[in-house]
This record gives structure tokens, sequence and C-alpha cells, in this order.
């Protein structure tokens, strides 16, 4: 594991958990990015662990009208990894560039994941998030400071991106093993 001198973090800690760039914008410092690469690489194993718990019969059972059951909540994970990756690609070539938003119920029709073939899509997820975190790797931390402005939130740029589809994974875990465990169904 990479060392960080203790002065660097001090210094990172002091200035609001980032190291400065010489843009005067915050630039994450290199535990931050390796935490969230860790993450990343633990989420399609926690999602395939979770979704084939669910009996066969209940994973495309919803909840209610319009709430995803646990199958649309894990073949929406590999569905958002090539957007992830169009979104990296824009701000690698234009910083400062404009992210449109995704929202599924808006974007999607609202069967669409339905339709989706578990194995081949938990597949397709473990293949592709090896392939993007072999990419992530190879940025330099000012790829990783990066910032793009997007329609829905205040703050946004490759590290915040990928932050939050770590934790994207996360939220979808729990929402899977939300199904499992509903004692309605059992």
């Amino acid at each position: 594991m990479n060392r960080i001198p203790v002065t660097f973090v001090l210094h990172a800690i002091s200035v609001g958990g980032h190291a400065e760039s010489t843009a005067n914008k915050p630039m994450p410092i290199s535990i931050q990015i390796t935490i969230i690469l860790d993450q990343l690489a633990r989420g399609p194993e926690l999602v395939r662990q979770l979704i084939y718990e669910v009996p066969v019969e209940l994973r495309k059972r919803r909840p209610a009208p319009g709430v995803w059951s646990a199958h649309e909540h894990a073949v929406h994970l590999p569905a958002v990894q090539p957007i992830m990756m169009a979104r990296l690609d824009q701000m690698l070539a234009a910083p400062d560039c404009t992210i449109k938003s995704y929202e599924p119920s808006r974007d999607e029709p609202d069967d669409a994941l339905l339709a989706l073939d578990l194995d081949a899509e938990m597949d397709r997820f473990a293949r592709e998030r090896t392939a993007m975190l072999d990419r992530l790797r190879t940025l330099t931390p000012q790829q990783w400071a990066i910032s793009a402005e997007h329609e829905e939130y205040a703050h946004y740029g490759v590290f915040i991106m990928f932050r939050h589809l770590a934790l994207h994974d996360l939220h979808h875990a729990y929402k899977i093993e939300d199904r499992l465990l509903r004692k309605s169904w059992g």
C-alpha cells in the first residue's frame, strides 16, 4: 500500500480534506481515491451475492406498482456504467462541461429492466467494472480533480462522480437485501 507523508495528509486536512491544486480547486488526496476504487471493486461481487440469495420466484416481484424489484435494482447497476464512462470522457475532453442528469424513471420505460437477463447482466457488471477500474487507475491527480456542471448537483466532477457511483452500488445492494428479507414475502 502506498504511504502518504503525514505532512501532506495534515496539509490536506487543513484545507478541507483535499490537496490544493494549481487552479485553486480542491484536489482529492491519494487515500480518498484509493477508498473509492476499493469500494467500486467490491460492488459487483456484493450485488451478485445478494441477488442470488433472493429466491428466483421473488426476484422480479415489485413491492408496489412502479417500485423496483430486486432484479431491477441489480441489472440497473451495469446499465449505468457506460453512462459514467461517457461522462468521464466528456469531462476529460472538456473540463467544466455540463453533465446531463439521468433518471431511469424519466429516461427509460417502466419495465425495461425486467426484460434483461440477470446472469448476463451480472457478468457484464463484473467485466465492465474491471475495465472501469483499470481506466480509473491511470488517471492523474489533476484528472481526478476535474470539475463539471451538473443539472442536479451543486458540485460535480470526476472524483464526486465515482464516489457517487460507489455509494450508488451500496444503495441498490441495500434495496436488494430489503426485498430479500421481507417477512411478508416469505
